[in-house]
């Protein structure tokens, strides 16, 4: 794989296929810091270039100002310049942090990314969107600006867990029915579940297929103002159920594709056997695809995690951390959630809509009718 994005703002991006110990061909090592977290140097640390490291959390916790302003203090402190490189190692939260902190230190300085799960190759890392969350909300400060390249090794992705993988797949299904025809049909036939039931062979061309895909619409629209929006089909709602679940990002898309899915019939656009294509697709790559099976996914989590702690500390300590339950509450915090969607113009909100497999479109659906169907779809 070797894809290039034509930058309309004055960077390009090299998007290819190599091993992480190749980093050292794409930046200088004088004048380099890689930005990771302390299990992705426990997993891949012995192929890494002996460069300085910057640490940052594992997961969506990096993505906040004080980390952002932890970073910038890192590269004070390493002295970086304005001819350095900063390379991200990891899942997107890394990439995140680490493009937009680039993008903004010394008026922005040379980036790259090497992500190591399967939703920050097919999409964190692909397209320019840098940025952190403020006040509860996803990437609400941010910037667009190409990494100037993408080393992808499916090889990392041999230490995902299966829930990590899938979490990816989320994004690949949600490229599939965007894509139509070839990809699809791609996707649906090996529907891996797990790092481990794909070859290396299939993880390369669903990765490439995907990455190609975005590539596209990104070159033609990097701004997000009219084509790249469909990129988003999924996330409206899918947003909005990760930030009342706490469901992983790629579990919360996938219910949210489902739930636009059921949308869209229930507007007399798609056709029920073309939701059902899509939103069997997603269930068997072992996602949830609907509001209801995300809260029982997220409700399941919490008890492990609520066993957990008592194994470790006794009955006293049993009492879960999170644990939602489907209901009117539920989802309120759901339909509230979309009032904060940056998609949204007023009474409206710009929405992904999918007619069939290969056609979604955006249109404008008022705010209130979306809430309602959250209100009562599965």
């Amino acid at each position: 794989m070797d894809i290039a994005i034509r930058g309309a703002f004055g960077s390009d991006s090299r998007i290819l296929s190599g091993k992480l110990s190749s980093l050292t061909e794409l930046a200088d090592s004088a004048r380099s810091v890689i930005v990771t977290d302390a299990e992705i140097r426990r997993l891949h640390g012995a192929v890494l270039p002996s460069w300085p490291v910057a640490e940052v959390p594992r997961g969506e916790e990096a993505k906040s100002l004080s980390e952002l302003e932890a970073l910038y203090g890192r590269f004070m402190e390493l002295g970086l310049g304005r001819d350095a490189t900063v390379v991200a190692v990891g899942g997107g939260t890394v990439s995140d942090l680490s493009g937009f902190a680039a993008s903004t230190w010394m008026r922005g300085v040379d980036f790259g990314f090497a992500p190591t799960t399967l939703l920050a190759m097919v999409d964190a890392s692909v397209g320019g969107k840098n940025g952190v969350d403020f006040r509860g909300l996803k990437n609400q400060i941010g910037s667009f600006r190409q990494p100037r390249f993408v080393l992808m090794d499916v090889g990392a992705l041999r230490s995902l867990s299966d829930t990590e993988f899938q979490s990816g797949m989320a994004e690949v299904v949600k490229h599939a029915i965007l894509a139509g025809r070839e990809y699809f049909e791609l996707v649906a036939s090996e529907r891996p579940r797990s790092a481990a039931s794909a070859g290396a062979e299939v993880l390369e061309r669903i990765v490439e297929g995907s990455v190609r895909y975005k590539a596209g619409i990104v070159e033609r629209d990097e701004r997000e103002s009219g084509e790249r929006r469909l990129l988003n089909l999924g996330h409206t709602i899918g947003h909005a159920v990760e930030a009342a679940t706490g469901l992983p990002h790629g579990h919360s898309v996938a219910a949210g594709l489902g739930t636009i899915c059921r949308l869209s019939v229930k507007l007399g656009r798609m056709k029920e056997s073309e939701a059902e294509r899509a939103i069997e697709l997603a269930s068997a790559c072992g996602l949830p695809v609907s509001i209801g099976e995300a809260v029982a996914l997220a409700t399941q989590s919490s008890n492990r995690a609520a066993a957990a702690l008592a194994a470790a500390t006794g009955p006293a300590g049993a009492a879960s951390p999170f644990a939602p339950a489907d209901g009117p509450e539920l989802r309120e915090r759901v339909a509230a959630a979309l009032v904060a969607d940056k998609k949204r113009l007023g009474a409206d909100i710009k929405v992904a809509l999918p007619y069939a497999i290969g056609d979604v479109r955006i249109e404008s659906i008022p705010v209130n009718d979306l809430k309602d169907f959250v209100m009562e779809a599965p």
